[in-house]
């Protein structure tokens, strides 16, 4: 006899079933519906290799999330990327774009770096500026050949060492040892010495931070010469002055431009230092008076004897002159 209920069978059968229509309609609308169907715009970039990116691949400015990557396809034998950009995400048309990798073994997306254009990218521009990064790979693979090679210089090394040379080498590294241990025994006991002397680079120092600082503030002799307006006057009054003088000069005003632009004081200049010569080689020669008072012995001779008669007349007076007035005194009595 039938029954309106349903086997237990069935009901999982039904379970099972909606289940699977869910999970479909879930798939079907993430894909489609999900983060790619979020409003923006599609951007595209060529890339030389595009191994590890994918479509869902994250896109980032400055490490946030700006987009994903849509749909990676070959063109040209090169990797045409096509990723949508957030809506309100504004991208300089000569911004950079590079693979760039989450840790050293995470996931790979695609890092934009902005420029500095005033024009913005939209929708379907494509960014031209690529910067290659080293493949993880490739990086490893170059490290591994120049560890290889640096043992294999290591080894050679070795091979040119000899018994004589690792002694010498030995030697060289104790000396070193020695040298240095002397040094830092120099250092301990003239410690105080070089605490004094960094001691008075300090003083200096400070001595000139307040030089500086008086000059700045205009104090002493520099300060003020530097920062007193009426020295700047008086200087630039002086410069004026001494312009103007020479100027003068220049044109012949005053004695002094007179004494060096005047032709004709030049010249009577001259004649006088010419007849000065000429009297001081007649008075060489022994012409004229002076000359012969000069050059004449005899005339010497004749001049210093009338000198001392002359004295000698003038000494007689001068004894004679009191016994003249006393003579005129007692006469004038008696």
């Amino acid at each position: 006899m039938r029954t309106g209920k349903l086997s237990p069978e069935l009901k999982v059968g039904i379970v099972v079933l909606i289940g699977f229509i869910l999970l479909f309609y879930m798939s079907f609308r993430i894909s489609k519906f999900g983060v790619l169907s979020e409003k923006g715009y599609e951007l595209q970039v060529y890339i030389e290799n595009a191994n590890g990116i994918d479509s869902k691949s994250p896109v980032l400015i400055a490490g946030v999330e700006i987009g994903r990557v849509k749909k990676v396809k070959l063109d040209n034998f090169k990797a045409l990327v096509t990723f949508i950009v957030k809506e309100g995400v504004q991208i300089p048309s000569d911004s950079a774009i590079a693979i760039k990798t989450q840790g050293v073994l995470g996931d790979k997306y695609l890092e934009i770096i902005p420029g500095n254009d005033k024009k913005i990218l939209a929708k379907g521009d494509m960014i031209k500026n690529v910067k290659t990064s080293p493949d993880f790979n490739e990086i490893f693979s170059q490290v591994s050949t120049a560890a290889k090679k640096f043992g294999d210089t290591i080894g050679e090394f070795q091979g040119l060492l000899g018994d004589k040379e690792k002694t010498s080498i030995k030697s060289s590294i104790e000396n070193i040892h020695t040298i240095t241990g002397e040094f830092k025994d120099i250092l301990k006991e003239n410690k105080q010495g070089i605490n004094s002397l960094i001691t008075s680079a300090d003083d200096t120092l400070k001595g000139l931070k307040k030089i500086v600082n008086d000059v700045e503030a205009g104090k002493g002799s520099l300060g003020m010469l530097i920062n007193d307006d009426k020295l700047y006057v008086d200087a630039k009054e002086t410069m004026s002055a001494l312009k103007s003088i020479s100027k003068d000069i220049e044109e012949g005003k005053g004695s002094l431009g007179k004494l060096v632009k005047d032709d004709s004081l030049y010249n009577d200049a001259k004649d006088t230092v010419k007849n000065l010569k000429d009297l001081t080689d007649g008075i060489k020669k022994g012409e004229g008076t002076l000359g012969k008072l000069a050059k004449d012995e005899s005339l010497y001779i004749e001049t210093e004897k009338a000198m001392k008669k002359l004295q000698k007349g003038a000494d007689g007076l001068s004894e004679m002159t009191p016994v003249s007035i006393l003579g005129t005194i007692f006469s004038f009595i008696f």
